[in-house]
C-alpha cells in the first residue's frame, strides 16, 4: 500500500459509513471529493496532536540547538541583523545564526561556532556592525523569567509533552514555551518529549506510518465532520458522532495496550479516552 491509496481508502470508509458514493481518488473533482481533499490533512493533523506512541519522540536537551544572546554595542549598519541571518566574526570567522531579533543590538542566536574577538567586526554579508575596540561582546545564557537556558523547538514538533529528568521519567520539570523557543531551568541530564507530525512531504502526512486502528479513528472523524454538510439525515449524522466516540476509545485502549510499557509520566489511555466520551455525550 502507499500513502496515496491509503488515504483513499480512509476517505471512503467514511464515506461508505454515511452512505455515500465512492471516490477513486482523493482530489475527486466531485463536490464531495473536493471537501474531503479539503480538510483531509487538517483532520489527520489534529488527531495527530494527541499522545500516541507511534509519534511520541524524546530528544536529549543537550543535543537541541541551544539559544543564546548576542549583545553588541550598537545598530548594525545599514540595518539591524534579521531573523535567518548568519553573522559572522571578521577576524574570529565564528558563526551564529540570528533565531529572533530583540532590539537592534540584542539578538536571540544559535550557539556560535567558537569565540567571537572583543571588539571585532560582526557582519551578516550586507550589515555590520563595528565594535568599539576593548569592548566585552557578550555571548550568555538567556535568563529570562528566571529561566536561564533556551532551546529551539524541533521542527518536527507538532505538540509539547513537557520536559522529564533522564533518571525518572515521572518528573515533569518546569518550562516554558514561547513561539519556537523553550525556556528550561536545566541544560543536560533532561530530554523534551513530544508528538512529531509524521510527513510524506511539507504539510502532506504519511498514514502508512500510522496503526490501522488510526486509520479507523481518521475515517470516524472524517465521516463525522462531513456528516453536517453532505446528508441531513439526523440519524446518520448522530450515528456518525457515536461511531467517532467509539473509535477515540478504541484508539486509546489500543494505543495503551500497543505501547507495550507503562507510562511513568502518570497518564492512563483508556481512561482519558474514557472521560474524552463522557464529555461528550
Amino acid at each position: 500500500m502507499s500513502n496515496t491509496t491509503d488515504k483513499l481508502a480512509i476517505a471512503n470508509t467514511a464515506l461508505f459509513t454515511l452512505g455515500d458514493t465512492l471516490i477513486t481518488v482523493i482530489d475527486d473533482t466531485t463536490p464531495v471529493g473536493k471537501k474531503i481533499n479539503a480538510v483531509i490533512e487538517s483532520v489527520i493533523k489534529e488527531l495527530m496532536v494527541d499522545d500516541w506512541y507511534f509519534n511520541r519522540k524524546r530528544i536529549l536537551l543537550s543535543d537541541m540547538t541551544q539559544i543564546y544572546k548576542l549583545t553588541v554595542d550598537s545598530c548594525p549598519s545599514p540595518a539591524a541583523f534579521a531573523r535567518g541571518a548568519t553573522i559572522t566574526g571578521a577576524t574570529s570567522e565564528v558563526t551564529c545564526t540570528v533565531i529572533d531579533p530583540i532590539s537592534d543590538t540584542v539578538y536571540l542566536v544559535t550557539e556560535p561556532s567558537g569565540d567571537f574577538t572583543d571588539g571585532e567586526v560582526l557582519g551578516d554579508g550586507s550589515n555590520t556592525v563595528d565594535c568599539a575596540t576593548g569592548y566585552p561582546l557578550s555571548v550568555e545564557d538567556l535568563n529570562i523569567d528566571q529561566y536561564q537556558y533556551g532551546f529551539r523547538k524541533p521542527t518536527d514538533c507538532l505538540f509539547i509533552r513537557g520536559i522529564f529528568d533522564i533518571y525518572h521519567d515521572k518528573v515533569k520539570l518546569p518550562h516554558k514555551t514561547e513561539g519556537d523557543i523553550i525556556y528550561s531551568y536545566y541544560d543536560s541530564n533532561c530530554y523534551f518529549k513530544y508528538n512529531k507530525y509524521l510527513t510524506a512531504s511539507t504539510d502532506v502526512s504519511d498514514v502508512t506510518l500510522m496503526p490501522l486502528w488510526f486509520h479507523r479513528l481518521i475515517s470516524a472523524k472524517l465521516a463525522y465532520m462531513l456528516s453536517a454538510n453532505i446528508t441531513e439525515n439526523q440519524k446518520i449524522r448522530s450515528k456518525a458522532e457515536i461511531d467517532y466516540n467509539n473509535a477515540y476509545l478504541e484508539a486509546k485502549e489500543k494505543n495503551g495496550s500497543e505501547e507495550g510499557a507503562i507510562d511513568h509520566s502518570g497518564h492512563n489511555d483508556w481512561e482519558e479516552g474514557a472521560n474524552r466520551v463522557l464529555e461528550l455525550l
